[in-house]
């Protein structure tokens, strides 16, 4: 079973994006069954987010107000793509850096002057346990207490947290499972508590809504004692965030493994066939499959998270080929209609790309699933082709959902992966020696093929000839190797391929018919041709 390193703390997802009070924060590929993983996808994507982090060694991220756009440094996203590093054991010295720079700013992301943001404080407690710091000093606080100080202890509220804002209090399962996961680590006394309602916050169909009830001082706090007027909405999200930090905890608990089976099986229910997952009102998306895709994995559902790594895959840049997005390599789109403006317009717009930096952090952790491929990487062409046709290219080595960029004699075109043998052509290829490549994550691989234009090859032969004897024929300006074909009046008389140096040279039958004799040549296509004449006597 493929697993990844364990954290204490995932990624919140924009889909589900909270108040800042809270928590911050293409094509279709055959879907594989559970295989040994490739390393390539997650390296790449890590590549491409580091190098999105500005002098502090945080995210900034833009967002739009009033037909303005406004950009910042984004800590909860920052912090998502530390524990994603972490959780695939890619750039630790960035990690740190990352630590440190949430440490620096605590105040700014988890309250300050009597305001405290309880989905933010767990998050970065997760954060801090993760990076083994010391919780009792992070940032200047003890964030241990921190946490704790935000969990009710009166029925019939006790265990949950509640945020001390003016603002408001935006407190839910999320920074509830964060919560859970981050005390349970450092061993507090209210660990407990706040993992029992976390998992009153299951409802029977197997999800975990996101908001808690408003009413705490009514009785009905679990899901499916929700009023009518507060329906439970179904959030793969949330789901995958509860199972992912509670995944740790299932060990010598029934209680929580009975849940976590519950999650699972839910989850695997709302999978697609193409291995995406579904927000509701936001479509397939590379958030929510990257979250799905990493909490399957923990939970042991290997294929199944396998298949949402291809997914992902699919929708991940390789350098070459896409328009705008070719020197994008390492990127996820959010879904296929980013992925056609990013190919399109490119994502130098702080808002697109913005989208861009969120969904491939939420993508990080499920990529570490993507199926190795179970062939060795090559491209393969035919010898010779005809210039201005198609040129046909066998390709192996790419995993399922793999991108990979085609580069020939005709251009270039992007590819996906099966898993399994491709053919892949390109029009109109030019005339001359060509050399064919395919670069993927995993690498680059070459070939070369012979692009054979229109000519007219220079023939000699003896100008008389006995009538039935043989005479040698001569013809230069071929291709080494190309084919060759000699007809006396018409009839094929001699067949072969160009020596080394483009040349083919046989003695032919001039046959017995006085007279002058046409010596027609053919070469591998059609258009190349040649011709001289005999006299036979």
């Amino acid at each position: 079973m493929h697993t990844l390193r364990r954290t204490v703390a995932v990624l919140a997802s924009s889909a589900v994006a909270l108040s800042a009070m809270a928590i911050t924060g293409p094509g279709t590929a055959a879907t594989p069954s559970a295989a040994p993983s490739d390393p390539a996808p997650a390296a790449a994507s890590a590549k491409w987010l580091v190098g999105e982090l500005n002098a502090d060694s945080l995210l900034e991220i833009a967002s739009s107000y009033d037909g303005e756009t406004f950009s910042g440094p984004s800590y909860g996203n920052s912090i998502d793509l530390a524990l994603a590093l972490s959780a695939v054991e890619q750039d630790q010295p960035k990690v740190s850096a990352i630590t440190d720079a949430i440490a620096a700013n605590l105040g700014s992301y988890a309250g300050s002057d009597g305001e405290v943001y309880s989905g933010s404080s767990a998050k970065a407690l997760a954060l801090a346990v993760d990076q083994k710091r010391d919780p009792a000093t992070f940032g200047g606080v003890d964030l241990t207490s921190r946490v704790e100080d935000t969990v009710l202890s009166e029925a019939p509220v006790s265990g949950r947290l509640q945020d001390a804002s003016a603002y408001g209090d935006y407190a839910n399962s999320i920074g509830q499972a964060f919560a859970a996961s981050a005390l349970t680590e450092v061993g507090s006394t209210k660990a407990a508590a706040v993992t029992d309602y976390l998992l009153d916050q299951q409802c029977d169909a197997g999800f975990f809504r996101l908001y808690f009830n408003t009413d705490k001082s009514s009785t009905a706090q679990s899901c499916d004692s929700a009023s009518p007027a507060e329906p439970a909405k179904q959030s793969p999200d949330t789901t995958a965030i509860v199972a992912i930090q509670l995944a740790s905890l299932a060990a010598g608990d029934p209680e929580i493994k009975a849940a976590l089976d519950q999650a699972g099986a839910w989850l695997l229910a709302q999978q697609a066939n193409d291995g995406g997952f579904t927000d509701p009102g936001n479509g397939t998306n590379a958030n929510t499959t990257g979250l799905a895709g990493w909490a399957l994995a923990e939970l042991g559902h290997d294929t199944a998270a396998a298949k949402a790594a291809t997914w992902l895959r699919a929708r991940q840049v390789v350098s070459g080929c896409d328009g705008k997005l070719s020197k994008e390599a390492g990127a996820v789109a959010y879904d296929d209609l980013g992925w056609t403006d990013g190919v399109t317009y490119g994502i130098a717009d702080p808002l697109d790309r913005s989208q861009w930096v969120i969904a491939g952090v939420q993508a990080l952790p499920a990529l570490a699933a993507a199926p190795a491929a179970t062939a060795k990487d090559a491209v393969t062409a035919a010898k010779f082709a005809k210039a201005g046709r198609t040129v046909t290219y066998t390709v192996t080595g790419l995993a399922a959902g793999e991108r990979a960029c085609v580069t020939g004699a005709a251009g270039t075109k992007s590819i996906i992966g099966t898993g399994k043998t491709l053919t892949v052509k390109l029009a109109k290829a030019k005339a001359g020696k060509r050399a064919v490549a395919v670069r993927s994550a995993s690498g680059k691989v070459k070939d070369t093929v012979r692009v054979l234009g229109k000519k007219k090859f220079k023939v000699r032969a003896a100008k008389s000839a006995k009538a039935g004897s043989k005479r040698k024929v001569t013809v230069r300006g071929l291709a080494a190797g190309e084919k060759v074909t000699v007809k006396v009046r018409g009839k094929k008389r001699a067949s072969g391929k160009a020596n080394s140096k483009g040349v083919f040279a046989k003695k032919v039958s001039v046959g017995k018919k006085r007279g002058i004799a046409k010596v027609s040549v053919t070469g591998q296509y059609q258009t190349r041709k040649g011709a001289t004449r005999i006299r036979v006597r």
